[in-house]
């Protein structure tokens, strides 16, 4: 195997090729001290015994191929994989309970990946939605932060070009292998954010296409990558919602652009999350965001521009120890 990947993340790579062998299993066989340096018999040991017993020499050879055709893959195309293991693992995605034990990035991360806020909302925004994911994602880049979304049409998109317009980095969670862009016409956006020295990052292996279910952990990386999450626009039953609920869940900030009046005259339905959020019942937020009460003490709606300096403020930590408290906080 090649030696441009840790001998921890080759050990996870392989064990990650066997069938039943699940980020669970990663995560705790990663903890193992000498991962890096034993066989594959000695790596076979360390599986939970019920996956061990079906897994022969065959199926360890097997697997070590795989693994080798994916470093293959990944050099050959110029990207990086990490695991948990690595010094360089983004330590705030390490700090939550769903970090995938191994990550493909191509391109480089943030320089300060400490510094990064998850732009994301509906693929439909209204022209306000537009405006302000423009406005908030400028405000990021001139605070000096990474703007990370999900490439995906609508407010995702406005946000990467957005930050690609105002000399920042930003980072694209994709939902697939990073053999294909998907929605295919962001082909272009993607290899600007990569030109701009940004980068593509996913959990997938090379020849994973893009399926529904992947999109629900795509957000989660989105939220676990970020210090917090700014939801531009959303419907009650949005896919923009996982990332958000991510958020809260993680202890970190959740912003929510208040709607404009005509956009609330209009019946918009794409800002009726958002609605919900700023002058729902307790009851109804924590709900729509699946949470208990108190946590939404880290729900920050921003009625204005004179909201905007309370994202900078919680500390980083996968719990939010400093919360805002000036500014709507509910």
């Amino acid at each position: 195997m090649r030696s441009d990947v840790s001998s921890e993340t080759k050990a996870l790579l392989v064990l990650s090729m066997l069938r039943g062998v699940g980020s669970a299993a990663l995560r705790k066989i990663g903890t193992v001290k000498g991962l890096g340096q034993m066989s594959l018999n000695d790596l076979w040991f360390h599986l939970p015994r019920k996956l061990a017993e079906n897994i022969g020499p065959q199926e360890l050879r097997a697997a070590a191929d795989a693994a080798e055709k994916q470093i293959d893959l990944s050099a050959a195309s110029g990207t990086r994989i990490l695991s948990s293991a690595d010094e360089d693992y983004p330590r705030l995605l390490a700090d939550t309970r769903d970090d995938p034990q191994l990550l493909f990035v191509k391109g480089h991360l943030a320089q300060t990946p400490e510094l990064s806020v998850a732009v994301i909302g509906t693929r439909e925004p209204t022209n306000h939605g537009k405006v302000i994911a423009q406005r908030l994602t400028g405000f990021f880049v001139g605070e000096g932060w990474s703007v990370v979304s999900g490439l995906a049409i609508g407010c995702d998109a406005i946000a990467h070009e957005a930050a690609l317009d105002s000399g920042g980095h930003t980072v694209a969670v994709m939902a697939h292998g990073l053999q294909t862009i998907a929605p295919s016409r962001h082909k272009r956006l993607a290899e600007r954010i990569l030109e701009s020295g940004g980068a593509l990052v996913t959990e997938y292996r090379f020849g994973q296409e893009p399926m529904a279910t992947n999109f629900v952990k795509r957000d989660r990386i989105q939220a676990g990558l970020a210090r917090g999450v700014v939801m531009v626009q959303s419907d009650v039953t949005g896919g923009s919602l996982h990332a958000s609920r991510a958020a809260i869940d993680y202890g970190r900030w959740l912003a929510v652009p208040f709607p404009t009046d005509q956009d609330i005259r209009n019946n918009e339905p794409k800002v009726q999350g958002n609605l919900l959020l700023a002058d729902g019942l307790l009851r109804e937020k924590a709900d729509l965001l699946r949470c208990g009460p108190s946590d939404l003490k880290n729900l920050l709606i921003l009625r204005s521009r004179d909201d905007y300096q309370a994202m900078l403020r919680p500390a980083v930590s996968s719990k939010v120890d400093d919360p805002p408290t000036q500014g709507r906080l509910l």
